[in-house]
Formats: structure tokens, C-alpha cells, sequence
């Protein structure tokens, strides 16, 4: 009996319930573990930093959205920054309700560039943008596990960001190598329907090196936003903020989502991540958990807000109605 993979498992309604259970039963945990009145009170006198972490988040989005923007080349020419707008709240806004969030946030981006680009194309972008954001994830990691040594020596927590890094660094170049193998002729075998979009798939060349180069730039630039929305947190929370302990925190939560990376958001993971680090990184339970719940506010506000000009906005609303509502359930 052949087992479903991971994403056709999270793509079972039930699956998706289960993992926001989980997330939420972990996120439950480790506030209750802080002490629940403490996290409240210090979430209340620090929301006021709300609008500044978000701003911080829009600029990851834009990062996000011209690295993908860059791997179209010369097809992007006939799509206006109004489709892109679009895509950009279509892919975050899915993105941060369902399971394994990037990859669902690329697929969610490719089904509306595909009246563009093509399916096949816009699959292909998909696909090495998937792989360079991880390339520029274990940029990051790299630059944390080196804080982080820097700050506290070599010991378990830096061991585990490089670990951190590696993977995702192995990952990432496996996606973007995987396209020389034709993964697009499987799809023949396993579906009849998939026999020419496999073939159509494997013979799109795809963004050019130089435009994958320019694409990781702009990703890693989107990426240091979280060094600075980080830093606007840590301040708020904590009265002040260091650029090695900012690192050394934002780190730890790094290893938090890569193991939540099946949660809805992630919510909870970097929650739980901190909180077992809280005394090396000199946190009070309360601040560990407050942090990144801070994080995830403005995220989920911000995603709430995308979907909401989905809806509502100048396009086609039924249009961009169908969009939002059949991506979500597709994911």
C-alpha cells in the first residue's frame, strides 16, 4: 500500500483541522507555561508597535514579490503591478492559513501569474522560487548560528541553527537541481491528464542564472526585514535591543518554524522554540512567548487585510473572489 506524501496528507480537510489543533494546543501550552496573565499584560502595553511590525512585514512581502517578479524575465512585460499586488495578497494571505505555508503560498501566486505565463511557466517559477527563498533562509540561519556563537559560544542552540542552515541549504539546491531529472514526465504516470503538462513543464527552461542570482538578492533583502521587524519588537518588549542578541533570537525562532513549517502560520512553533531557549537568551518566560506573538498578530492582521482588498477591491470581484476562496480550498 503506497502512503499519501505530506502535502497530499495536509490537503485532507481533516489533516488541516488536526495540525490547527495542534498548533493551537502548542501555542495554549506554552502560554500557559509563561503564565497566561503576564503574556496578556505585557501583549497589551507593547501593541502599539503593531503598525511598525507589520510595516516590516509588507517590506519581506515586497523582497518575496520581486524575487518572483525576477524569474519571470521577459514574460513579466505584459503583467502590470496590479497583477502582482494581486498575487502578492493572494500568496501571503494563503499562506498563512495553510499547512506547509511557502510552498502553498507559491502554488496560490502560480494559479493566478498562470493567465500570464502559462501553467507550465508559471509551475517552473513556482518551483525555483520555492528553492531560492530556501537558499536565502539558510543565508539567514548562517548569519544567526554566527551571532549566536558570537554571543553565547559554541554550544547546543548554535549547533542546531547550523544544522538549521544545512538543511535548508541541501533542500534548497535539491529544488532547484530537481528540474534536470524531468519530475514533469511522473506526472504522466501518475495521472493520464498530467502527461502534457509534464512534458510542457520539463521543457520550459525557466528564469535564466543571472535572473535566479537577481531573484536570491532581492529574497535576502526581503528576508533582512525581519532582522529590523525583530529588533522593533525586542525594544518594545524588552526596553532595548542588541544586534547579537536580536540574531540569537530570531535564530531560535527560525528553528521553531522549520519544525512547525506543517502548521497553519507556524503558529505556536516559534512560540515553543524560545521558551525552551528563554534562559540562554536571557528572556523571562513572559518575553519569550510575547515576542513572537507579536510577530504573528501583525502577520495575521496583515493576511486578514489581503484578503479583505481580495474581495473588496477596484478588480473583478467575482474574479477575485473565486481566486481567494478556491485557492483556500485547494490548500
Amino acid at each position: 500500500m503506497k502512503l499519501p506524501s505530506p502535502q497530499t496528507l495536509l490537503a485532507r480537510p481533516l489533516a488541516r483541522w488536526a495540525v490547527a489543533l495542534v498548533a493551537i494546543a502548542v501555542l495554549s501550552a506554552v502560554v500557559r507555561r509563561a503564565g497566561a496573565q503576564a503574556v496578556l499584560a505585557l501583549l497589551a502595553r507593547t501593541a502599539g508597535s503593531l503598525p511598525w511590525v507589520a510595516l516590516f512585514e509588507v517590506g519581506t512581502l515586497v523582497g518575496s514579490t520581486l524575487a518572483l517578479r525576477a524569474l519571470y524575465g521577459g514574460r513579466r512585460s505584459g503583467m502590470g503591478a496590479g497583477t502582482w499586488l494581486r498575487s502578492a495578497m493572494l500568496g501571503y494571505a494563503v499562506g498563512m492559513v495553510a499547512p506547509l505555508g511557502r510552498a502553498s503560498a507559491e502554488a496560490a501566486r502560480a494559479v493566478l501569474l498562470a493567465r500570464h505565463a502559462g501553467g507550465p511557466r508559471a509551475a517552473v517559477a513556482a518551483v525555483q522560487m520555492q528553492g531560492i527563498a530556501l537558499l536565502a533562509n539558510a543565508l539567514l540561519c548562517g548569519v544567526t548560528a554566527v551571532a549566536t556563537a558570537a554571543l553565547l559560544g559554541a554550544n547546543r542552540l548554535t549547533l542546531l541553527m547550523a544544522a538549521n542552515m544545512g538543511l535548508a541549504l541541501v533542500v534548497g539546491i535539491g529544488v532547484l537541481w530537481a528540474r534536470r531529472a524531468r519530475p514533469g514526465r511522473l506526472l504522466g504516470k501518475v495521472a493520464a491528464r498530467g502527461k502534457s503538462f509534464g512534458g510542457a513543464f520539463d521543457a520550459c527552461p525557466g528564469a535564466s542564472a543571472s535572473a535566479q542570482v537577481q531573484a536570491f538578492l532581492w529574497e535576502s533583502a526581503g528576508r533582512s526585514m525581519q532582522v529590523a521587524q525583530l529588533t522593533v519588537v525586542l525594544v518594545a518588549v524588552l526596553g532595548k535591543a542588541r544586534w547579537l542578541h536580536t540574531l540569537a533570537v530570531l535564530g531560535t525562532q527560525q528553528l521553531g518554524q522549520t519544525v512547525g513549517d506543517a502548521l497553519p502560520a507556524q503558529l505556536g512553533a516559534p512560540e515553543a522554540s524560545l521558551s525552551l531557549a528563554a534562559h540562554a537568551l536571557a528572556l523571562t518566560p513572559a518575553a519569550a512567548a510575547a515576542v513572537p506573538l507579536l510577530v504573528h498578530a501583525a502577520q495575521l492582521g496583515l493576511a486578514g487585510l489581503c484578503a479583505l482588498a481580495l474581495l473588496v477591491g477596484p478588480w473583478p470581484k467575482s474574479r477575485s473572489a473565486s481566486e481567494l476562496s478556491t485557492t483556500l480550498e485547494a490548500s
